[in-house]
């Protein structure tokens, strides 16, 4: 690791408290991501006000030298080509081989193995629909029953769960929106298990003190290690893929390493303390700013042909779904949607379509690239969340370089490890979202009837793992996000309020699910994102106090000043309207809590 200021140590030798040890880096190999390119059409500005004001600038070279792994490592690079040598520095710029999106990716593009083993722009201050919020006055209404397959998975599922835990259904005074904490959170119970031992798997033979070099690359490793069992919904699917993308990314350079360490140290922060503070931890906020002038930097520039362009923006673009994921973690809502603002006209010189079409998403998935996989996961979820139009629209047809067939595998090249969203309703509420966009409450009675069809026929798809509780969990949360994605359809395209007996009749199973279900970290961490679209759908007062005080047990959501709050938050303002709720009381609530 190199030192980038002289005569003091480096930032991330202050940060760990430790004596610094690193090198004075070769001014040779710097790259200045600072040369003057045309704008993009997509240039923008950031919103938040960080910038990079007392970040000592880093301009290192992304030149991945082999020998700047330990002596155990090379082999292992040097057997991986794409892991080394894909840079050539050319004057103040530099050259990018077509293999750039093989540093932390899952496969190599339009490569996707059906094996385990190897694969695991809109204002941020957009107001409030106008033209959509009136209910439809379309008279829709569909008796579907759930096919047989599926109520056979729901028979399964409760015959493991705990009735005898059923839930205090008293009713709550709701309090303030300003004081929403919890004394009942998830902090010291099952936070930091790892049932699936996930650190093993991705260590390996690594081992903390064993010298200098391995001792700064362990450090990185056990972080991830430790976000991901707590984070991720399928840990054990991308362990290889965490492993090997921390490889190939400490190969990359010094200010590649010195973002690795500081996202590790961000994530140490975040992980061994319910009072984690953005104001007294320094890694997080640095690692931001970094980030944030990369994308500036790309946003600003561009390169001559679009091949070179998309490698240039691809590089801009790693490590932002780390630096996404903890905003949604300890950042607010807004600060979120500001990061994803900042990232949106380089997520899309970095997609592999034509910039005049849309992004084809199920072809996006196969990629396998996880920083545009999350991206635009992170872009459909919170379009459906909040009401607002997504940053981009997509393509959801399927081809035949990713027909439908792939996304309804174990394996399947999604994000469903990431929150639990069924891969292939992903791709239905990026078509839902455009609907809306396009139709507001008022979408033909037969797309309807034909998006309800094809929910009810999706099935809970869940890996092996060595505990069966957790399994169990996992078919929980995709249960109640094909239920939140029904609800969504009737409120939200169809124009049914709260009080609709389509509405009551999906609520209803949502709650059996819901009460059925031991409260701990896993799998209520996973359910905090459908619960929101649940407490859209409930009237009853009992019934919304245990959303709130199941959604508050959850750390991430009793932490003010976070996402899951801000939810929370929505959730009263919506509460307060003390009629039947309709779809576009969510739009408005976000306006008034979050600014969004």
């Amino acid at each position: 690791m190199a030192c980038h200021s002289s005569g003091t140590d480096c930032l991330v030798c202050q940060a760990r408290g430790t004596d610094c040890r690193c090198v004075e880096p070769d001014s040779r190999n710097h790259w200045d991501a600072r040369t003057t390119y045309s704008r993009t059409q997509y240039a923008g500005e950031t919103s938040s006000g960080l910038g990079t004001r007392g970040v000592t600038p880093i301009y290192a070279s992304l030149s991945p030298p082999v020998d700047a792994l330990p002596e155990s490592l090379q082999a292992e690079s040097v057997g991986h080509p794409q892991a080394a040598g894909n840079f050539r520095q050319t004057g103040n710029s530099f050259d990018s081989s077509p293999h750039f999106e093989n540093y932390w990716s899952f496969q190599d593009e339009n490569s996707y193995h059906f094996s385990r083993q190897h694969q695991v722009t809109q204002q941020l201050l957009s107001p409030p629909y106008s033209h959509h919020d009136r209910p439809s006055s379309v008279d829709y209404h569909s008796e579907m029953v759930m096919p047989t397959g599926r109520e056979h998975s729901m028979e399964s599922m409760f015959s493991l769960t705990r009735f005898d835990d059923q839930l205090n259904w008293e009713v709550e005074t709701p309090q303030s929106p300003d004081l929403i904490e919890s004394p009942d959170s998830d902090e010291g119970s099952d936070d930091f298990d790892d049932p699936e031992n996930v650190q093993s798997a991705v260590m390996g033979f690594l081992s903390l003190d064993r010298n200098v070099e391995n001792d700064g690359l362990s450090f990185i490793l056990k972080a991830h290690a430790t976000w991901i069992s707590r984070f991720l919904f399928e840990p054990l699917q991308v362990v290889h893929f965490v492993r090997h993308g921390v490889f190939r990314c400490y190969a990359l350079g010094e200010e590649s390493r010195q973002i690795l360490n500081l996202l590790a140290m961000s994530a140490n922060e975040i992980t061994r303390s319910a009072d984690y503070d953005p104001e007294l931890n320094s890694s997080l906020p640095t690692v931001e700013a970094i980030i944030r002038q990369r994308l500036t930097d790309a946003s600003n520039n561009s390169k001559p042909s679009r091949e070179l362009d998309r490698q240039y923006t691809l590089g801009a673009m790693l490590y932002t779904h780390e630096l996404i994921s903890a905003q949604c973690v300890v950042g607010s809502l807004s600060s979120v949607i500001s990061l994803m603002q900042l990232a949106a006209p380089v997520f899309r010189r970095a997609c592999p379509d034509s910039l005049e079409g849309l992004v084809n998403l199920p072809s996006l998935f196969k990629t396998m690239i996880v920083s545009l996989q999350y991206y635009s996961t992170m872009d459909v979820l919170l379009g459906v969340l909040t009401g607002r139009p997504m940053f981009f629209r997509y393509d959801v047809e399927f081809r035949s370089d990713a027909p439908e067939s792939i996304f309804l595998l174990e394996d399947a090249p999604g994000t469903r490890w990431l929150y639990g969203v069924p891969d292939r309703l992903l791709v239905t509420f990026a078509q839902m979202n455009g609907l809306l966009e396009d139709f507001g409450s008022n979408v033909q009675k037969g797309i309807a009837e034909k998006l309800e069809m094809e929910i009810k026929e999706m099935k809970p798809i869940v890996g092996s793992s060595t505990e069966p509780i957790l399994s169990v969990g996992r078919t929980v949360v995709q249960e109640c996000w094909f239920l939140a994605a029904l609800i969504y359809l009737h409120m939200g395209l169809c124009g049914a309020d709260s009080a609709d007996t389509r509405v009551v009749k999906v609520r209803a199973e949502f709650i059996k699910i819901i009460a059925s279900v031991r409260p701990k970290r896993h799998p209520d961490s996973f359910l905090v994102l459908p619960m929101v679209i649940l407490g859209l759908a409930t009237d009853s007062p009992n019934e919304r106090s245990m959303i709130r005080r199941r959604l508050l047990r959850v750390s991430e959501c009793s932490r003010p000043g976070t996402m899951g709050n801000d939810f929370v938050r929505i959730l009263d303002n919506v509460w307060s309207n003390y009629r039947p709720i309709v779809w576009s009381d969510l739009r408005r609530a976000c306006w008034e809590v979050s600014g969004v």
